[in-house]
């Protein structure tokens, strides 16, 4: 009997060995996160742009997005146009900040950094691995709280998920960038932003058009129909848009103030 469970544990050893680095290495980057969490600088000092500007990489934090491919904390964002949007949400001080499809996290972590020391942050993603929200909830600063909720965002289950997680409190900012079908960002818009108060501010990413609408050409910039919903948006709304480069491929970040 001894001779079996020497043999079962010499042929589990390399599974058990995987566990084992694995535990370590979300403990370890758990660390990292609450390390995150307490930094201090403002956005612009967190992150550099990659070579092509089309990602945003944080500069002292090896941040892993903590899904089975354990690929890096980014934004996909122009660090100009985001630095600007940040200023915006910074200058109210929000409270209450809702993010709906925050992909690798890097847009929720840059929040964190200019919303209030008490406030709450929620973000609605399609697929948010249990293990991912909670090392993203060490990314809150001071008495914050980042609150992951997995789900559809147009699911009326979402809306009341996020409700319950406001606890009764009006969203400050909210900023969509979740499904870019027409469909998809009308019904985020029609259900998210009546959420935010007068007063609050309201981002739409990928605003800009992407070479494939504009030039027809095929590009890895992938707006789909958030420039035209954001034109229409426009009508009888005050907004802005920040674009860093008229001719840019896609990307721009549309902003309401209602």
């Amino acid at each position: 009997m001894i001779a079996a469970l020497r043999e079962r544990v010499r042929e589990r050893a390399p599974n058990l060995s995987t566990a084992a680095w694995l535990y370590l290495f979300l403990r370890a980057q758990q660390r990292r996160y609450a390390r995150a969490g307490a930094d201090p600088r403002p956005p612009r000092e967190l992150v550099e742009a990659s070579p092509n500007g089309a990602v945003l990489r944080l500069r002292d934090h090896e941040l892993a997005d903590l899904r089975f491919q354990l690929g890096e904390l980014a934004a996909s964002q122009k660090l100009d146009e985001i630095a600007a949007f940040l200023d915006r949400v910074a200058a109210i001080r929000p409270r209450a900040v809702c993010e709906i499809g925050s992909a690798a996290g890097g847009t929720l972590y840059l929040l964190t950094r200019v919303a209030a020391d008490d406030a709450v942050l929620v973000s609605i993603d399609v697929d948010l691995p249990a293990h991912v929200a909670a090392a993203r909830r060490r990314l809150a600063r001071a008495d914050q709280r980042v609150v992951g909720i997995q789900g559809d965002s147009h699911a009326p289950a979402t809306v009341d998920r996020l409700r319950a997680a406001l606890a009764g409190r009006p969203l400050d900012v909210l900023f969509i960038d979740g499904d870019h079908s027409y469909a998809g960002v009308r019904g985020d818009w029609e259900r998210y932003a009546p959420l935010v108060r007068p007063g609050g501010v309201i981002g739409l990413h990928d605003v800009h058009e992407d070479y494939t609408t504009s030039r027809g050409a095929v590009t890895a910039a992938i707006s789909g129909d958030v420039p035209r919903f954001w034109r229409e948006l426009g009508a009888g709304l005050r907004t802005e848009e920040l674009v860093a480069d008229p001719e840019q491929d896609g990307y721009g970040i549309g902003v309401v103030y209602p």
